[in-house]
């Protein structure tokens, strides 16, 4: 059955709207061990989420055939479905003939290379990692992906849209131990191009970050200015994004929600969903539910500007739909999502951050942050790891310490923020980021 006659036999059974979304994703994946290949995996998934509307109330299937018998049966279940829903807020389904910002292509080459190419590449980071140092005792992840994706948008309004994306990732962790401790560094990359995934770069941060943490010790409970490593900084900020969604405005899940207009971060804090990003991988013309992104900043100069709505969150809040309806885990309902999320840069270095610090921490991981958060009132209690910072340096390795705040009054105590933001960012970014105190468990 073809996605129009989907739509068409949606509509004889008595809906009043029909929307399909068909989807083909393929995967490939490489493994090393001890440069040998571990293992070599292929996928190819179709699906496709059918939503329909009815009075007011969407409901919505999953199918992995277009097969006339299996169509017919699922689309009877939708049937049943939206009749027994007992919705409390109107769905809506997209009207066609919008107008979308026309977006670079976002296509990887990998299907010019051979498979030789790929596992000489991951040799080459496990050997040149190696011989970084005689502590680096084993490579214990040394991966390289493929994926690419092709979705197709219609419905029975007149939405007919689709979009692709294809692209490489490579991960490298290498594990170093001193006799009495093993610790690993991680590195990856996320490119378009094979040629230009940055093997030295990976091969350098992983040993680097490894090496690093060797003899890490413990760090005296208190108060300390902290600084956030891009990497962790950006875990934070997509721990909390919650807060800026119509969703959760919906379901009164977010201190946010009387807050439009209002001040709630420091002068500084300029947040953005820019679904063009020039430093993202990923570029959206349109969101899942056909609607055209735009970019907008949620934060500017501190004051919350809105919420990243979906259609109906946008009818709840009575403001404009953002183009941030997005399909939850793979299912066909929508939630409110970002597209590229990220806090404005400031003009320093990592290291110029750094050296304004005369006594306190340098933040390079978090551990346990969706256990230890609360979104709504935005109090955090994460496990870190990181660094002494003394006189403007690194000092020593710590571990085993727990970095206590509260995500909004942490954001009104940035002093600095970074020019580092992450390149081919995927979703949420932060560059790094010096808060002016935190508490520290420690010893």
């Amino acid at each position: 059955m073809t996605l129009q006659n989907v739509i068409k036999r949606g509509l004889e059974l008595g809906l009043e709207a029909v929307e399909v979304y068909a989807n083909t994703s393929e995967s490939n994946t490489i493994k090393l061990d001890d440069g040998k290949l571990e293992s070599y995996n292929m996928k190819e998934i179709f699906s496709v989420s059918i939503r329909g509307l009815k009075d007011g109330k969407m409901a919505y299937v999953n199918s992995e055939s277009l097969d006339d018998e299996a169509i017919e049966s699922v689309l009877q279940s939708l049937i049943k479905n939206v009749t027994a829903l007992d919705a409390t807020e109107p769905e809506f389904m997209y009207e066609g003939g919008s107008t979308y910002v026309t977006v670079p292509e976002v296509k990887s080459d990998y299907k010019e290379h051979t498979t030789s190419e790929k596992i000489a590449m991951l040799k080459k980071l496990e050997s040149e990692a190696r011989a970084k140092s005689d502590k680096i005792v084993k490579i214990g992840y040394c991966q390289y992906s493929e994926t690419s994706q092709k979705a197709t948008l219609m419905n029975s309004k007149g939405l007919d849209l689709t979009r692709e994306l294809s692209y490489t990732t490579t991960f490298l962790g290498a594990l170093a131990s001193n006799g009495e401790q093993t610790v690993v560094g991680m590195s990856g990359d996320i490119n378009l191009n094979f040629n230009d995934i940055e093997c030295d770069r990976i091969v350098e941060e992983s040993t680097e970050s490894a090496l690093s943490q060797l003899g890490a010790g413990a760090i005296e409970t208190g108060k300390y200015p902290v600084v956030f490593k891009r990497d962790a900084a950006s875990e934070i900020l997509s721990a909390f994004s919650s807060v800026f969604l119509g969703d959760s405005a919906l379901r009164k899940m977010t201190l946010l929600t009387d807050k439009v207009g209002t001040k709630v971060f420091g002068d500084n804090i300029t947040i953005v969903d820019d679904p063009f990003s020039d430093v993202a991988l990923i570029k959206y013309p349109f969101d899942d539910e056909g609607v055209p992104c735009r970019t907008k900043n949620v934060v500017e100069n501190g004051v919350f500007c809105g919420f990243l709505n979906n259609l109906k969150t946008a009818n709840f809040l009575k403001a404009e739909p953002t183009g941030n309806g997005f399909k939850a885990g793979g299912t066909g309902s929508i939630t409110s999502s970002p597209t590229n999320l990220y806090l404005k840069e400031g003009n320093l270095t990592k290291d110029e951050i750094i050296a304004t610090v005369e006594n306190g921490i340098y933040v390079t991981e978090v551990n346990g942050l969706h256990a230890g958060l609360n979104p709504i009132s935005g109090a955090f209690n994460v496990q870190a790891s990181g660094f002494v910072i003394k006189d403007g340096k690194l000092d020593r390795p710590i571990t085993l310490f727990v970095v206590s705040g509260n995500f909004y009054e942490m954001m009104n105590d940035v002093v600095e923020i970074g020019n580092d933001i992450e390149k081919r960012f995927v979703n949420v970014a932060c560059p790094t980021i010096k808060i002016g105190s935190l508490a520290i468990s420690g010893k």
